[in-house]
């Protein structure tokens, strides 16, 4: 770090405090790298199931090779040379120019790479590589694959040398290589695929490379980032990086800035002008914007509600958050004004009127903030959200205040780029939200909830209520929440939803889920894929076909009235262990429509999600009507535990289950236990199962003591889920019937309480793919052939799973159109 004069001749001497970065790692490259990898996964995807088309283009291409062969016959002699000669020495020769030798060494250090790269793929694919593979690699009257090893250098020395859109020199030579490659192409000397293949193996080896050594940056620093502020008008005397120096140090600097240059994306200076004018200056790098588009788009696709700007440049980018800021400000919020812009090398600069205030929210002593400045922070919000605009990161570092904060605090918002104009109200309801997270931090809930009902009124602050959640709320509110909770308020949040139903009892402050996909959606959905790989793997459709025709009609449609049943044994027990009075045909269009979301959550989950929906719509409170549904839960395990020894006291011997050897089953009982017993004796895992097993008790059992007090409830609930279960037994049953295999019930029972239990283990949609590999193995142990089983299944899979979908799809539009989910 140093000072740096830098002299104009129309100007006087710059004063420059910063910190230069020569050399970056650009996110695009990472982006590049997955991209080329996934484009080598694809090449080699149609090699293996497409062989006929590859072959079918590249005889197409080659059967005009004789007419071209006499008028490309000079260029096909050069082809060796153009590639192996031509392009690196005018590179080299580009670069020896431009004073880079740092960048010839890394160039040929990745054509070096590159055909390492090569080879090694060359002899995984030969020893792993399938016919078909390595068929579409080979040229017609070769002997073997031909992947050109100097292609391969080629391509990554071109790629470590820089991007193509940098200068003229490698657009050429990329343009060259494209041609001999064609040249190539044409006269069978390689296949469409390998040419491919070989050209992104060398710009992987290149890409990766270049992000590890790291490119020159191009951003605009010292003298450079001077003539950029000219250029929009302004002439600085001094420029001071807020991030790197020292309040102490240098008066220019102060709290505003350092807390602007926390929460801002690019880097910030305070600059002082030769007139004497305070100014900040915002520079966004184009080797950032990359990193920062992917971020918000991350957050658009995984949020319910948020959508990503189509900035997708650093122009738009840098335009949009002036746009929005600049409209703020016509709209009467105080902020910054856009004083002007500017755009030099590979930066954007934005210089922005410093607000007249002394300190963010961040450095204000909780008992420094009066009702009369948090009134003012709402009555901020309050002017933006009317005005159509909405902030989406309102934390303390981007709210300042001024001096006076009990008679007249002076409120701004400031960083507006994750703003939006013309927003949509779900954004300004997490705006609402994130500032009642963080006055309630600061003030308690009382007191924050208390001035957000007096600044805004009711209905924005009840529906900004299920949104009080840690996703929806910027990192350092986030952060201060986590401090409180290890401290004497672990529960901010939930008393600040306690505040609001305390002031509005009606309002619905249950979470609202706005998550669209986790860890556990993505681990659910691999696991869905490789469950159907493994079915369809194993599936011959013309056993299937064969054995659907001799199935009885009769009995599929029995089975389905089965499976129809088990929505009225759900709906049931609902409406048993329901605090309040349900409609009967809302608790079963609510079962009904568990079916279609079942698509996408593991089993069991569905119904419990859309029941707590139901009951909190009814004005149940979320605590009575999670201990409802995880009662109606218990209730089920106890009915199939209770069902399963009846079942097997009143079959007696009978069934094929019956030949086990009692000895073997005592045995593996007692081991069971033992194995249990012994876990406990762990500390660790007693400590896991108490955190697992505690909380649903202490959730069902109030609600359970409530229902033994009225028996006809409980037996109505218990009925319930035993029809439940009937109704899939009755259903598997009637599946094995249709095919003509009579199993004792015992049997049929067991297997689908096994089935059912893996499903409810395995967090695959509806336990797809893992019911129908644990009963079909049970069904071809009990002695029934593995093609019979298979469509025995996935026939009672049909009427169980399939083809109640669109009869949930129906039900849940009607439900939604109804207001009660």
């Amino acid at each position: 770090m140093a000072d740096a004069p830098v002299t104009r001749e129309d100007a006087p001497a710059v004063r420059i405090l910063d910190e230069p970065e020569i050399r970056v790692r650009r996110f695009t490259d990472v982006l590049g790298l997955l991209g080329t990898v996934v484009g080598i996964v694809a090449v080699l995807f149609i090699g293996e199931f497409a062989l006929g088309t590859t072959e079918a283009l590249t005889q197409d291409i080659s059967s005009i090779s004789p007419f071209l062969q006499r008028l490309l016959v000079a260029p096909i002699n050069l082809f060796t040379a153009i590639l192996a000669i031509v392009i690196p020495a005018l590179m080299i020769v580009d670069m020896l120019v431009r004073r880079e030798p740092r960048r010839i060494v890394e160039a040929l250090g990745a054509a070096v790479l590159g055909v390492i790269v090569l080879l090694l793929a060359a002899a995984m694919l030969l020893a792993w590589g399938t016919e078909e593979i390595q068929a579409s690699l080979t040229p017609r009257g070769a002997e073997t694959m031909q992947l050109p090893v100097y292609v391969a250098a080629l391509s990554a020395l071109l790629t470590a040398a820089g991007r193509r859109s940098t200068r003229r020199s490698l657009s050429l030579s990329w343009n060259m290589l494209w041609f001999g490659l064609a040249i190539a192409v044409i006269f069978g000397v390689v296949t469409i695929p390998s040419t491919l293949l070989t050209v992104l193996l060398g710009r992987a080896a290149g890409l990766g490379l270049r992000y590890w050594v790291g490119s020159t940056a191009d951003r605009a620093y010292g003298g450079t980032l001077v003539e950029g502020l000219n250029r929009a008008g302004f002439h600085p005397r001094s420029l001071i990086r807020a991030d790197i120096a020292h309040e102490a140090d240098h008066p220019e600097l102060d709290a505003v800035t350092d807390a602007l240059a926390r929460t801002r994306h690019g880097r910030v200076y305070a600059m002082t002008t030769v007139e004497g004018h305070q100014l900040l200056v915002v520079a966004l790098d184009g080797d950032q914007q990359a990193a920062g588009f992917v971020s918000k788009l991350w957050t658009s696709l995984r949020l319910r509600g948020i959508d990503t700007r189509p900035d997708v440049s650093l122009r738009q980018s840098a335009e949009a958050t002036a746009l929005v800021s600049h409209a703020a400000r016509v709209a009467g919020v105080r902020t910054g004004r856009v004083l002007g812009m500017g755009q030099i090398r590979d930066t954007m600069l934005l210089v922005y009127q410093r607000p007249p205030v002394s300190r963010p929210l961040t450095d204000v002593p909780a008992s420094d903030m009066t009702d009369a400045l948090l009134d003012a922070l709402w009555a901020e919000v309050a002017t933006a959200h009317r005005a159509g605009i909405s902030h989406r990161r309102l934390e303390a570092d981007t709210i300042l205040v001024g001096d006076d904060v009990e008679t007249d605090p002076a409120v701004w918002l400031t960083s507006w780029e994750m703003g939006e104009a013309a927003t949509s109200a779900f954004a300004q309801r997490i705006d609402v939200a994130q500032v009642l997270a963080l006055t309630a931090a600061r003030v308690g809930a009382k007191r924050a909830v208390d001035s957000a009902f007096r600044s805004l009124g009711a209905q924005p602050v009840e529906q900004a209520a299920p949104l009080l959640q840690t996703i929806a709320l910027p990192p350092h509110t986030r952060t201060s929440l986590k401090e409180l909770k290890e401290g004497d308020h672990p529960k901010v949040l939930e008393e600040v939803r306690e505040e609001i139903l305390a002031r509005s009892p009606e309002a619905e402050v249950a979470s609202e889920n706005i998550v669209r996909f986790g860890g556990r959606t993505i681990i659910t959905i691999a696991l869905g894929l490789v469950a159907a790989v493994v079915i369809l793997a194993s599936f011959n459709t013309q056993q299937f076909l064969d054995a659907v025709q001799q199935a009885n009609p009769w009995w599929l449609v029995i089975g389905f009235g089965w499976a129809l049943l088990t929505f009225v044994g759900a709906a049931l027990a609902l409406a048993a262990f329901s605090p309040v009075k349900l409609p009967f045909n809302r608790v079963l269009l609510t079962q009904v429509a568990a079916a279609y979301i079942s698509v996408a959550v593991p089993a069991g989950v569905g119904p419990a999600a859309l029941n707590l929906r139901l009951l909190t719509k009814r004005k149940v409170p979320t605590p009575l009507a999670v201990a409802t549904v995880a009662l109606v839960q218990v209730s089920s395990v106890v009915v199939t535990v209770l069902g399963l020894v009846a079942l097997t006291l009143a079959s007696g011997s009978k069934g094929a289950l019956a030949a086990l050897p009692s000895t073997a089953v005592v045995i593996a009982f007692a081991v069971v236990v033992l194995v249990i017993a012994a876990a406990m004796l762990v500390p660790r895992v007693r400590t896991w199962a108490i955190k697992r097993v505690l909380p649903t008790l202490r959730q069902t059992w109030p609600r359970l003591a409530q229902v033994l007090g009225q028996p006809w409830r409980l037996a109505l609930g218990l009925a319930g889920n035993l029809l439940l279960t009937v109704g899939f037994v009755g259903a598997f049953q009637s599946s094995l019937l249709a095919f003509g295999e009579n199993f004792a019930i015992i049997d049929v029972a067991v297997l689908f309480f096994v089935g059912n239990a893996v499903g409810a283990a395995v967090p695959t949609p509806g336990g797809l793919g893992a019911v129908e590999i644990a009963l079909t193995t049970g069904l071809t142990g009990a002695g029934l052939p593995y093609a019979v089983a298979l469509s025995a299944v996935l026939v009672y899979r049909l009427l169980t799973y399939w083809l109640r979908i669109p009869l949930g799809y129906v039900a849940m539009k009607y439900l939604e159109r109804k207001g009660e989910l």
